[in-house]
């Protein structure tokens, strides 16, 4: 569960910590008072990308920091997953953006990258917005739920058609580019043969790339080196300054009996030898080193070379391979043509009825799992003043075939899958993008949400906008299966309605303040008489009548009770 959550110098956040707690949190506030800003801020925490933009005016850095209490067993799991160091189950995210330089990811300390980072987050907080909803309107996600949903029953046979799928693509694609005439396939023949001969002639994949611009780089600047190394040769000699050092030594050496001194001398001895070998290396290597043009020319030569094979055929002397090597077995399949033709065709065949049986058998497993998920969507609707509500998931055939006459199969499988509703008695159920409202696209995402939560390991779930477009008696409903949630999950939730506020376990407000005509946000926990007069102002609005504060009293007396 999230422990604490600390937003410094983070838009109208200045400095502010939150302490959450188990069960059913809520967050209120006034339009613009910074409710928006708080979900930026733990979208950092998920792994979003951070910018400087979020930097507070007149700062240098900003920082989003969140503390997690971990349970045992996925303590242990993450430990070993994420290679982290985990004490008293408690994980620390970190995310800071600097004006002048990129932002840094820690997790426990150590620098993280934002890929794994959001590998940690979807086991720790799952962030429900209003681009949920929007998702929700689109068929295209309805498979991915349902397969995640019921992954234990689907994942096998879906791995398998996947795989079959990715062998009969490349097939299919090699038909494709090959199916033209024998005059096209010579053509072909003569690109790869020059590509394959340029690249073979140029010896080029034993280049050593970087050894070769350091060389030349040394040849480049070799009448500097050549002035700098005789120049330090010519102090040394002019001074005689490693001779003096033996001379001292060797005084020094009569003072035996002092150990300090005897200590120092052997020291300056020591380094004598050292100096004098240093200085014979110096020489030699003065003595040898010279502008070798002949070598120049070959080294620019060969990096000219590199240039113009790496615009053709790869950025890198790895990339120039790779190429020449599938440009080898392009030509070999066209050298054999028929042969490879005839056998990939077999193969295709063979595949398309793999795949025919398979996809039928995950759409038979999806159609069980399907009415599974249906009846449980209907209940949760049902409980969320939606008494009348029909759910069904629509399978369609999407199977259709390409230029060649072969299937042109789906990623997804046979089927397209969408969500279809209806919300009245006796409205046949229509796809759920095209008649749901707003508010019952909030209910049935807060239901699928429910049905997901009993089988994910997120610990804690953060609304925000669930409660769009409802009110009244849907609004008390939605607020009563948020706390059900909470019974099992951390839950927090922004809310403008003060029916969640009222049967939350903990309430929190945010606000804008002002300290020297600047203006920041800030959250605080309210206390239960701090909490009646935020529930009555989000009935009357700021101006608190005594009416609303009774009002307010008699809510949280009766949410207690439901």
């Amino acid at each position: 569960m999230l422990l604490q959550l600390s937003i410094r110098n983070f838009a109208v956040f200045k400095d502010t910590i939150i302490d959450f707690s188990e069960g059913f949190n809520v967050i209120t506030g006034e339009s613009g008072a910074g409710k928006s800003v708080f979900i930026t801020a733990l979208s950092l925490i998920n792994g979003e990308r951070a910018m400087k933009e979020y930097i507070r005016k007149g700062c240098e850095y900003s920082s989003v920091e969140a503390v997690y209490k971990l349970k045992k067993d996925l303590s242990l799991v993450m430990s070993d997953m994420f290679d982290l160091d985990i004490e008293d189950d408690l994980l620390v995210i970190t995310r800071s953006i600097y004006s002048e330089s990129n932002s840094v990811c820690k997790v426990n300390g150590k620098i993280r990258n934002l890929s794994l980072l959001k590998d940690i987050a979807a086991y720790l907080c799952d962030i429900h917005g209003q681009y949920e909803n929007q998702t929700l309107l689109d068929p295209t996600s309805h498979q991915r739920i349902l397969d995640r949903l019921y992954e234990s029953v689907i994942k096998t046979d879906y791995d398998d058609y996947l795989t079959y799928l990715n062998e009969y693509n490349a097939l299919v694609d090699f038909i494709l580019k090959n199916s033209g005439s024998e005059q096209q396939r010579s053509i072909r023949k003569d690109i790869l043969s020059f590509q394959i001969n340029e690249i073979n002639e140029s010896k080029i994949e034993q280049f050593d790339i970087e050894e070769l611009e350091k060389q030349r780089r040394l040849l480049e600047n070799s009448e500097k080196y050549i002035t700098s190394l005789k120049e330090s040769i010519s102090l040394i000699e002019e001074y005689d300054s490693i001779e003096k050092i033996y001379l001292s030594a060797h005084i020094l050496e009569k003072l035996k009996d002092m150990d300090e001194i005897l200590s120092v001398s052997q020291s300056m001895m020591n380094s004598y030898y050292i100096l004098k070998d240093n200085f014979s290396q110096l020489k030699d290597v003065s003595d040898e080193f010279y502008f070798d043009e002949e070598l120049y020319n070959d080294i620019i030569t060969k990096l000219e070379l590199f240039k113009k094979l790496s615009y053709k055929y790869g950025a890198t002397i790895e990339k120039i391979r790779e190429f020449r090597l599938e440009a080898e077995k392009q030509l070999y399949e066209i050298d054999n043509f028929d042969n490879i033709y005839k056998q990939k065709i077999e193969r295709i065949e063979k595949l398309s009825k793999l795949l025919y049986e398979k996809g039928e058998h995950l759409n038979t497993l999806r159609i069980k799992c399907a009415d599974e998920f249906s009846k449980s969507v209907e209940l949760n609707l049902h409980s969320l003043e939606m008494p009348d509500a029909v759910f069904n998931v629509h399978f369609e055939k999407n199977l259709k075939k390409n230029s060649l006459g072969y299937y042109d199969f789906n990623k997804k499988g046979l089927y397209d899958i969408e969500f279809f509703i209806s919300a009245n008695k006796g409205i046949d159920t229509l796809s759920m993008a095209k008649i749901a409202s707003g508010g019952e696209i909030s209910r049935i995402m807060l239901a699928i949400k429910c049905i997901i939560s009993s089988n994910d390991d997120v610990e804690t779930y953060i609304f925000d906008e669930i409660d769009a477009g409802i009110s009244g008696e849907a609004a008390v409903m939605t607020a009563v299966k948020l706390y059900d949630l909470s019974s099992f999950k951390q839950v927090i939730c922004i809310s403008h309605l003060p029916q969640i506020a009222a049967k939350a376990d903990h309430h929190y407000l945010i606000f804008k303040n002002s300290e020297k005509d600047i203006t920041y946000a800030d959250i605080q926990k309210l206390s239960q008489e701090e909490r009646i007069n935020q529930l009555a102002i989000l009935f009357d609005g700021r101006k608190v009548s005594q009416e609303g504060l009774e009002h307010a009293k008699n809510l949280l007396q009766k949410m207690k009770k439901i």
